[in-house]
């Protein structure tokens, strides 16, 4: 048998997001653009796979984090988790995160990025300066 676990996830970009169980197997639904469906893919595709593969807990979940100060400010929605792509970049040793807006179906600015920087759940944006962390591809 089959179970939907979830329809709909508050992550920007990627909300329409499928979760399931298909036969005992997990089924991820991907979004549409390509930007939502490799931000899902990270989020959620990458550790499934780890957990598949037989890793331990924390190496299912460790990604490579930076802190970075946004270089400008960066609007968000309260009640939703936005990831933002940005281009790194270090000036007098600290480094700055600079957003790259644009629609989720432009690929070039997944060229472009050296990650996500991503606004919590409860956070309405960042402001120019303020520390962030970035999650690196």
């Amino acid at each position: 048998g089959s179970e939907l676990i979830a329809h709909g996830v508050s992550v920007r970009p990627g909300k329409p997001t499928l979760v399931a169980d298909v036969d005992g197997k997990p089924f991820l639904g991907l979004p549409g653009h390509p930007v939502s469906a490799m931000v899902i893919f990270h989020l959620f595709g990458r550790p499934i796979l780890r957990i598949l593969s037989g890793l331990s807990r924390d190496e299912v979940f460790r990604q490579e984090n930076v802190k970075a100060k946004a270089a400008r400010n960066v609007p968000s929605v309260a009640g939703r988790e936005d990831y933002v792509r940005v281009k790194l970049e270090e000036k007098a040793g600290t480094l700055w995160a600079h957003p790259l807006f644009g629609k989720s179906g432009a690929i070039a600015h997944l060229v472009q990025a050296d990650g996500l920087l991503k606004i919590g759940l409860h956070e309405e944006g960042l402001e120019a300066g303020e520390e962030a962390e970035v999650i690196l591809f």
